[in-house]
Parts: C-alpha cells; structure tokens; sequence
C-alpha cells in the first residue's frame, strides 16, 4: 500500500447526520430548515444548508457572534464539507438543491413531478409530510416505502414540526459518539525518577492497573492505554494505542487515539491522580456534553479547565490539529480557546498530582 492506512471518520455530507427536505417550494422549507436547525441548537450543533435561488452575491459571507466576515474566494468542494461535518452534528438541507442521507418528503401537488424526479435520492425516508390538497401518498412513494424496514412518520403540514421535531430530536440522541477512555501512560516521568503508571498506592495494583480496572467497571470494554511506543508490555488485557505524534506530550497521545478511532469520545486520564476514585468519572460522564469539543474538570480557583481528566468530542481531533498547526501542543490550550462544558468542583484533594518523591510520600501519608 502506498500509503498509511488511516481510518476515516464516518458521518453524512455536511455533518454526522444530515437530513434533507424535499418535495415542496423552497419558501415552505427553508423557514422550516432554519426553525429548525434553531430548535436543535441546545443540545446538538446545527447546520442549515440552502440554496442561493440565483442572488448575485459580492463574496461569500457569514457571522459569528457579532462579527461580520467576508471574502471575494469561495473556493469549495465535496472535502471541505466533509471537514466540517466534524464541526456538526446535524445539518438540515433544502433537497430541492443538494441530496442528503435521509430525508423528509413533502407531498405537494404542485410538485408532484419534482418529487418524483428526486426518486432515487428517497434513501432513508424518516417523514412524509402532506401538504393542502394531497390525499395520500403517491402510489410509487407508497410501493417503494413498503420495501422499507421502517416506516415513516405521516402528518399533515400544519402539524409538521410538532411531529418531526422530536422524531430529529430521537434520531440524534441515538448517534452520539461512543464513550471510550484513554489512559495516559507514556510520559517519561523524569520528576519521579521512575514511570508514575508502575507505582504502587493501594490495594496492591500499579496506578495503571487501578485507574484501569476503575473505568472499565464504568465502561466496561472501553479502555485503552497510551504508550510512548507499541513493544510497551500491556496493562492487564488492555489493548495499548502507541503514540503516532512522537514528542507531542499529551496532545499527541490524544490525537494518536482518534487516529485509532475518530468517531468515539475519548475520556482522558492521567496516571498520576493516585487520589482520583470512581465517583469523579461518573459525574464526568453524567455531565458529558457532546456538542461541545470537550467536557472537562475545573477545579475552585483555578481559571483553567483540567486537561487530563476530561471528555474530548470527536470534534476536537481536527481542533487540536489546528492548534499543534499554530504551533501550540498543549490540550489545555485548546480547551482554554474553545467551546468546553466546565464541570466546576472544590475537591482538591482528588486532582493532585503526585509528580515527585516528595509528593509521592505526601499521598502514602494521607491513605495511611
């Protein structure tokens, strides 16, 4: 093979899942597409997708916030939207312009032929929506749902986002990224003096094979090890994930995992928090928020959000690119200067860091 092979993360066109509308006028869906995309922006990141309906434009524009940008280059093609398909999670598109993987369908008379000419893009039909003066559903869209698996919700159009909101809102909850953890293992541990995963505090077991063996009593066949390279002997059982950014620190291992799976969420554990117990990553987990990069600690105090017990999103694997392409390879700076779930706690204690000798025996004073 030429070259590496990488594995490529899954998701629809525009975003983890798109959902298009088709069937109807663009002045009946595209109000809908952005109600819509509105609706599910507290709990999903939205994108609304439409067509331009020929205005002549100055450049390519858009807003954040309160400020405006705009550029005469709008070079663009089929890879740029999958790169942002990182960035969101659902995006709402006028099928009267661009397919998408599943869709609405409008039964509108006076479009009866441009529905049908879309036949082929009916792939996976969630709703059919009737509009004023459809009696039913054409016989072809009817033979061709029966072939289905599933069938489609059925409404009327003055009922339509009452019906197809919490259908959008079930179908997202179902394709939230997979929760795996990552347990830091590969630093040189030049403090210490010895590797920190290989220390004994309690029970008998090395800080790696605790904070192992404690998550995965939460999820259980979801743990990996980072290694600083593949001949490292394992923890247990646990596969190891070796580091492919060489020299990176942490933001490298973390990267090295979603290399090894870009569509899981990865809760990120340092091996050196002796004091850390399991109540801490359920309440990580209960607080998760997958629309943002990141769920992370804080601890009372401090202003920074703790990098190495926190959940990062599938979406921070090309935001920590961006960041190691600024020239910046520290996690914390990326969860600084992002959109993060802060989970504030004044429970110092549990987040020490044990680095060295000195700090070591601070630990072994206070579980005697």
């Amino acid at each position: 093979q030429k070259h590496p092979k990488l594995a490529r993360p899954q998701g629809d066109q525009y975003a983890r899942t798109a959902i298009a509308l088709v069937g109807t006028t663009c002045g009946i869906m595209d109000p809908l597409i952005k109600a819509w995309a509105k609706a599910l922006a507290d709990e999903y990141r939205s994108l609304a997708v439409i067509g331009d309906h020929g205005e002549e434009l100055s450049g390519t524009g858009w807003q954040i916030g309160a400020q405006r940008f705009s550029t005469p280059f709008a070079d663009w093609n089929e890879y740029d939207e999958r790169m942002q398909r990182s960035v969101y999670d659902v995006a709402l598109v006028n099928g009267n312009h661009y397919p998408a993987a599943r869709q609405i369908v409008f039964v509108d008379p006076a479009k009866s032929g441009t529905l049908e000419r879309r036949r082929e893009q009916l792939t996976e039909v969630l709703a059919v929506v009737l509009c004023p003066g459809a009696a039913g559903l054409p016989e072809w869209l009817s033979a061709d749902l029966q072939e289905r698996s599933a069938a489609p919700v059925i409404c009327r159009l003055e009922e339509v986002s009452e019906e197809v909101l919490p259908l959008l809102n079930n179908l997202l909850r179902t394709r939230v990224p997979a929760l795996k953890v990552l347990l830091l293992t590969g630093g040189k541990s030049s403090r210490m003096g010895t590797r920190k995963a290989d220390l004994v505090y309690r029970e008998g077991l090395t800080e790696a094979q605790r904070l192992a063996r404690l998550a995965d009593k939460i999820l259980p066949g979801a743990v990996y090890v980072s290694v600083a390279s593949a001949d490292q002997p394992p923890v247990d059982n646990f596969p190891n994930i070796a580091d492919r950014f060489l020299g990176m620190g942490p933001a490298g291992a973390i990267c090295s995992a979603f290399m090894t799976d870009p569509d899981a969420a990865w809760l990120v554990l340092a091996c050196d928090l002796p004091l850390l117990e399991e109540a801490h990553l359920t309440d990580l987990i209960a607080a998760r928020a997958a629309h943002q990069f990141a769920t992370a600690y804080r601890l009372a105090g401090n202003p920074f959000p703790e990098p190495l017990v926190a959940i990062y999103e599938p979406r921070a694997y090309s935001r920590l690119l961006q960041f190691l392409g600024l020239g910046y390879a520290c996690p914390r700076k990326m969860l600084i200067n992002s959109a993060v779930n802060v989970v504030e706690t004044e429970n110092h204690r549990a987040f020490f860091n044990a680095n060295t000798k000195e700090e070591r025996a601070q630990v072994l004073d206070q579980l005697t």
